[in-house]
């Protein structure tokens, strides 16, 4: 079988780039497994949620998501990106994943609620324009939503307090904030207010 000089200028320019070669992933020794591959660090919900309740109190983490939050990302982006991070470290399948979306969601609103930031569910909700040009917004509507869009909006509607154990809601009720996450979210978004002045 021949090989067009094409294709050995495609493989080249991809190993150049340092990009993986079509079907390399197919390749890989069995014995060197990617995190998603292997079993799941988490297969009970429970135990999944206290993992990402601990994770999320976390100070560093938290000021970064208040400070998300109040630079107008939505909740359930700081939710699915949680959740999908913990999928690539193979804390959980895909399905706990699904399972562990409104939890999650509901931690970072208590998160917020407790900092008293405004906060977004879902980035249709923003009142602000797109910086789009019409022809892209067509474009954008006529490709429809994506499957993620569409489980996105359903979670988004349907976050409920009762899907998180109540010790985890109890711990979120007693915990107190550091002034000084407090102190950055707000100058934050002090600053942002001005420049848009």
């Amino acid at each position: 079988m021949a090989v067009s000089e094409k294709a050995i200028n495609f493989i080249q320019g991809n190993l150049e780039r340092g990009q993986a070669i079509p079907g390399q992933s197919l390749t890989n020794s069995p014995d060197e497994p990617y995190n998603w591959e292997k079993p799941a660090e988490f297969s009970n919900p429970r135990e999944a949620m206290l993992y990402i309740f601990q994770t999320l109190l976390e100070p560093e983490t938290t000021t970064n998501i208040l400070l998300s939050l109040g630079n107008g990302v939505a909740v359930i982006d700081i939710a699915s990106i949680t959740l999908y991070s913990g999928f690539l470290e193979g804390k959980w399948n895909p399905d706990l994943m699904t399972m562990l979306m409104e939890p999650t969601m509901y931690m970072v609103i208590a998160l917020a609620e407790k900092a008293e930031i405004d906060y977004i569910m879902d980035a249709v909700d923003s009142d602000e324009p797109e910086q789009a040009s019409p022809e892209k917004q067509i474009e954008s509507l006529n490709r429809g939503a994506s499957e993620l869009d569409k489980l996105k909006k359903i979670a988004a509607e349907k976050v409920n307090p009762q899907s998180v154990p109540q010790e985890v809601r109890e711990v979120i009720e007693e915990t107190e904030l550091p002034t000084s996450l407090l102190e950055k979210v707000q100058s934050n978004s002090q600053s942002l207010l001005s420049k848009g002045n």
